[in-house]
């Protein structure tokens, strides 16, 4: 039942739906109540709101770095696809190896009240790492070596040599910030 015309058309329509559904009411009452069940039932599912199904979260590191959660819902008003859903939702793009990136750092040498090098302080930004356990460190006298795996790489030269037993690391969760400090020899 659709009409593009005038009010007029439109509530003669609907007083020839309102006959009918009377007509089915007085000569089959058991149709008209399943007819009326199935209007409730199939409402009821329209109007239902979308059901959550899962939810991911992902860090945007650009234009303003910050996290970003997407709800993947189902709603019964969506039709499902007409074409097969492929079983591999996840398509690899390319199997070649991504090339760790060199992350941004400061390297600086703290002295004493008397202007002498005391210690070396090493700070590494490390964005997309949530947590120190993704870092692998290994250091000598004369360098550091900073790995996360497939993110980033970093070799940096002491500018004085060091005492390795000294050396302390923080990593700072909120500010994704690695903070390394040695003694000089």
């Amino acid at each position: 039942m659709c009409s593009t015309g005038s009010t007029e058309d439109v509530l003669q329509q609907m007083s020839k739906l309102w006959s009918m559904l009377d007509d089915l009411s007085e000569n089959d009452p058991a149709a008209y109540r399943t007819l009326i069940e199935k209007q409730i039932k199939e409402g009821a599912e329209f109007r239902a709101p979308p059901e959550l199904d899962s939810c991911l979260c992902t860090e945007i590191l650009k234009p303003k770095k910050g996290l970003l959660y997407i709800n993947i819902c189902g709603w019964k008003r969506v039709p499902a696809p007409a074409e097969k859903i492929k079983k591999d939702l996840i398509h690899v793009i390319s199997a070649a190896s991504v090339e760790p990136q060199k992350p941004e750092y400061r390297l600086e040498v703290k002295t004493d009240a008397a202007g002498v090098p005391d210690s070396v302080e090493l700070t590494v930004e490390l964005p997309m790492v949530c947590s120190m356990s993704e870092c692998q460190l290994s250091m000598s006298k004369d360098d550091v070596l900073l790995e996360v795996e497939d993110l980033y790489y970093l070799l940096v030269d002491f500018p004085k040599t060091v005492n390795e037993d000294t050396a302390s690391a923080i990593f700072n969760k909120k500010k994704r910030r690695l903070t390394l400090k040695v003694n000089v020899l």
